[in-house]
């Protein structure tokens, strides 16, 4: 559940980071370019944080092949809240991230 979380959390940085998507979550607000970029780094970074996780935890293989499902299962729920409720795309990372730790310390 936490690399889920991690990883849709990657995927909002780097969806952030592009204008478009950008203006889709917060629309009366333009991005500076410092902090586009900033938001880029945050998501490249945290994406080799979930994959090195995986593969830590499940081994090269089977952890590649999860982080390609994970991340799959990630942009699809990003996809849907793009597309339907935009705005509350920050609200269900912080609570998937909430509940990713959560059950990660259970």
């Amino acid at each position: 559940m936490l690399n889920f979380a991690l990883a849709y959390c990657t995927c909002v940085l780097l969806c952030i980071a592009m204008n478009r998507h950008g203006a889709q979550i917060f629309p009366n607000t333009k991005l500076p370019a410092k902090s586009a970029r900033l938001f880029s780094i945050s998501g490249w970074l945290l994406l080799v944080i979930t994959a090195t996780m995986c593969i830590k935890e499940q081994g090269a293989g089977t952890g590649l092949a999860a982080l390609a499902g994970i991340f799959s299962a990630a942009i699809f729920v990003l996809a849907l809240l793009l597309n339907y409720a935009a705005r509350w795309i920050p609200a269900v990372g912080g609570a998937i991230l909430a509940a990713g730790v959560i059950v990660q310390a259970i």
